[in-house]
């Protein structure tokens, strides 16, 4: 029998890598899930968190992949297209995006930010 480690329950102040900016400008950047001191308080999570910025009047290429993925709108306003729909968003919108489905997200005439969770289905 294999005893797996418990996690020592601490707290502990999660940290982001440096950084990413494709080619439309948008920048992101993800949670660093697999940190030694994350691992050690929680163990390995079945996610990855990132936040990332779209900049005003931007829009991110079309994405699709086999993860489920949720965003929730922090600031600024534009559109998400899930598909063949279009849905407005704003700050406090959560837009859940099923694995598969081809999203794309349209910043209006400010800057968007948007955290993102995604995981295997």
């Amino acid at each position: 029998m294999t005893v797996q480690p418990t996690p020592s329950g601490r707290s502990v102040l999660l940290r982001f890598l440096p950084p990413d900016t494709d080619e439309t400008g948008t920048s992101s950047r993800d949670a660093d899930l697999d940190a030694a001191e994350v691992l050690t308080a929680v163990g390995r999570l079945p996610v990855n968190l990132a936040v990332f910025t779209v900049p005003a009047g931007a829009v991110t290429p079309p994405d699709s992949h086999h993860s489920h993925e949720m965003w929730l709108v922090q600031s600024g306003h534009g559109r998400v297209r899930c598909g063949d729909r279009e849905h407005p968003v704003g700050p406090g919108a959560l837009v859940a995006l099923p694995g598969g489905e081809v999203h794309q997200l349209h910043a209006d005439q400010e800057e968007l930010t948007v955290v993102s969770l995604w995981w295997q289905p």
